[in-house]
């Protein structure tokens, strides 16, 4: 039975200093649930309130109208269809996890709830039957760390009811010293930017944004970086800036990108906010299904572009959101292409990037043909800072983990999961650092770490850290499977070089595939990775495992890690993951002598695809980094016995190419050929710079333009590399045929 008066004054006191209570509901839940809401409804009705579920299961409407009965305002969101109102803010939003529990879920929506408002969680059950926690079993096995810590953190922070079975089991009361209180009222400013856009402000951090982006506007080659965590205003600022370009009376394109649409949803808003506020007439362009994809207003053309669109557009100026989850090829690719950019990314929080981002931005401050700027906000625009449910989501998902500095032992150890999820600074740590060194993560991956079963952890003292995931050992029947296309969660790399390699036998064979492998950056380019990575594939060895591998999204610096290595490219994705922004590859190497043929098989087969396919499946990947994996790939033993075999009249077109009579494009026949013939062969004796070049546009069929974009070569530079790199094909081979 709920105490109506105690609930009453924890609702009052929430809403009087700004900050959100959370409550969640296990076992039997419905009565508990509904007289909380009977009693917060009676202290305020709420405006705005959310419930989020999967609708398509068996049950969940049924339990969505019992709560619209209550509520009758009550908005319903499909947990797939989250991204899309991630600028909301609700007084109530209410969480199915009947059908699934997800970090990602949990982290995005919880953030939606204004000051003084209430988040209600229920579920039968957290650890059983949930869609994603479903996704990452195998043969019916999994954990339970991640719940089970989730749990106990729930027990002990305050702002957090827990009932189970309709009672309430804990819940701390919130000390609102803790506190930093928004002051609502902005801090008079003088400024070109009229002050209609900074009433539309709810922070003096986002009127700061608006001040510090005219940086943007002054001459020269610039870059304006805005970072913050999530819900700070970070995008809404920027928004508003751009409908002040609308004042400026001068001709501008602007090109809005992001990994997704929604991503951008806040910009967008806010500049047509920010141009109603400034009493500006304005067109709206709408996709089919009715996405506003471009603005315009008077001399102002504003328009969103996907990143692969975006980095080729000839514009003024490019605001790039979420710039972490783009990928630094694309960034550099941008930053080269074009005079002003704006970069927007969340720094922490549930999409997140830590270290690895700002080390990236660091780069960019070195660069000395850029001017650079970068901003930073802290106070969050729903709530109070010092939040007391931000601050349990932030630890519960570890949402800003970074790692300590400790270097003072290198032993190579495993780390056994249960005690990892019962001591937390241990978790910490080894979280830490594997989202630390990496530019883009998820909640979604701390769940995998608690609760994957066949996984290992192994560390080099406390500064790097493997996660390690079992896979191959299949029967038959699982083989079969996958060749006739059905899917087989837990075998990534099996399923895709079983299904796409088309090599039955590969999947017989036990293998472990390193999920990540990652060092504090601190101490990064000092051998350490290196080092832990040799540890385990000795491990492997004395434990029979028959190959080890990797699958991550294609990177010149990555890949260079895995070569140096001894490890071999086997596979590259037919199509670039969007999701990610770039293309996937696998490498192995063989742990025992009879799955080497394999692995030879594979690598030799990508280097013909590779080869014959680059103008059209792999256009878009980077020609330095098709470099490096050719590199790194094996040569077909037949074909490189053959003897150098193709017209004579090619060797001329070459000569007079090299004698300025000819032009590239009359000779392009003949180059194609040699560049076939130079990478077929054993002796790569070109520097990598002009195996770049001849890649680009010889196999790619880029343009000079582009491939001084794509590669960071001057344009002069670049016709250079080209011109000597055949010259050194044609003293190879042509001596042969003429």
């Amino acid at each position: 039975m709920i105490n109506t008066i105690n609930f009453n004054e924890e609702f009052r006191k929430a809403s009087n200093y700004n900050y959100r209570l959370l409550s969640i509901h296990l076992g039997n839940w419905e009565k508990s649930t509904f007289d909380l809401l009977r009693v917060y409804k009676e202290f305020r009705e709420p405006e705005k309130a959310l419930y989020a579920f999967h609708p398509w299961i068996e049950g969940a409407k049924d339990r969505f109208f019992k709560f619209k009965k209550y509520i009758p305002n009550l908005l319903d969101l499909d947990y797939s269809n989250y991204g899309k109102i991630l600028g909301g803010t609700y007084d109530v939003v209410i969480l199915d996890l009947m059908d699934d529990f997800r970090p990602n879920y949990i982290s995005a929506l919880v953030d939606l709830v204004r000051g003084g408002g209430l988040i209600i969680m229920y579920s039968d059950d957290l650890q059983r039957n949930k869609l994603y926690k479903n996704s990452i079993q195998r043969n019916g096995i999994v954990d339970n760390y991640f719940e089970e810590r989730f749990l106990r953190m729930a027990k002990s922070y305050p702002g957090v009811f827990l009932f189970v079975n309709d009672n309430l089991e804990s819940f701390n009361t919130f000390k609102t010293e803790q506190l930093s209180i928004i002051n609502s009222k902005l801090n008079p400013r003088k400024s070109i930017i009229n002050s209609k856009l900074y009433s539309l402000c709810l922070t003096d951090d986002q009127a700061k944004v608006l001040d510090e982006s005219l940086f943007i506007l002054e001459d020269g080659r610039r870059v304006l970086t805005i970072t913050a965590p999530r819900g700070r205003g970070k995008s809404s600022s920027i928004g508003l800036f751009l409908s002040h370009l609308s004042t400026l009376n001068i001709s501008l394109d602007i090109i809005i990108t992001s990994p997704s649409y929604y991503s951008s949803i806040e910009i967008i808003s806010f500049l047509i906010k920010g141009l109603d506020q400034l009493g500006k007439r304005y067109s709206i362009t709408r996709s089919r299904d009715g996405k506003v994809m471009g603005i315009m207003s008077g001399a102002l053309r504003v328009k969103w572009l996907a990143p692969d669109v975006a980095k080729d557009y000839q514009g003024d100026i490019i605001v790039v959101d979420e710039a972490a989850s783009i990928g630094t090829e694309t960034l550099d690719y941008i930053v080269r292409s074009w005079e002003k950019v704006i970069l927007v990314t969340t720094i922490h929080g549930y999409e997140g990037t830590g270290k690895a981002f700002l080390k990236y931005l660091n780069g960019l401050r070195e660069d000395k043909s850029i001017k650079f700027k970068h901003v930073t906000l802290e106070k969050p625009i729903r709530y109070a800072k010092g939040d007391p449910i931000e601050r349990f989501i932030y630890d519960v998902m570890l949402l800003d983990a970074e790692p300590k500095k400790e270097n003072e032992n290198l032993e190579f150890t495993e780390i056994d999961r249960k005690e990892l999820f019962e001591k937390d600074h241990l978790l910490r740590q080894v979280y830490g650092i594997l989202v630390s060194a990496h530019y883009r993560n998820s909640p979604d991956d701390l769940m995998i770490l608690g609760d994957h079963h066949f996984q290992r952890i192994f560390s080099l003292g406390k500064i790097a850290v493997a996660q390690v995931i079992e896979e191959g050992a299949l029967e038959k029947g699982e083989i079969d499977r996958i060749l006739n296309g059905s899917g087989l969660e837990g075998h990534l790399i099996p399923y895709k070089l079983t299904l796409y390699e088309r090599l039955q036998e590969f999947g017989k064979y036990k293998g472990w595939r390193i999920m990540r492998i990652a060092v504090q950056p601190d101490v990064q380019n000092k051998g350490f990775g290196s080092k832990l990575l040799r540890s385990v594939v000795e491990r492997g060895k004395r434990e029979g495992i028959d190959w080890i591998g990797a699958s991550f999204v294609a990177d010149y610096r990555v890949v260079n890690f895995w070569l140096n290595n001894g490890f071999t490219p086997v596979h590259l994705s037919n199509r670039k993951n969007e999701g990610l922004n770039g293309y996937s590859i696998v490498v192995l190497k063989a742990l025992n002598e009879a799955i080497e043929p394999i692995i030879n098989r594979l690598s030799v087969l990508l280097r013909f695809k590779i080869l014959h396919t680059a103008h059209q499946l792999y256009f878009n990947v980077n020609p330095l980094l098709l470099s490096k994996i050719l590199r790194g790939t094996n040569i077909d033993s037949k074909s490189s016995n053959y003897p150098v075999s193709f017209p004579k009249e090619y060797c001329y077109k070459i000569e007079s190419y090299l004698k300025g009579i000819l032009e590239y494009n009359s000779v392009a026949d003949g180059i194609h050929a040699v560049t076939q013939y130079y990478f077929l062969y054993p002796d790569h004796f070109l520097e990598e710079r002009e195996e770049a070049v001849l890649i680009a546009r010889t196999l790619q069929g880029k343009s000079w333009h582009h491939i001084s974009l794509s590669t960071g070569i001057d344009r002069r530079v670049v016709e250079e590399y080209m011109r000597s790199s055949i010259d050194k094909i044609y003293m190879k081979y042509c001596d042969r045929v003429l």
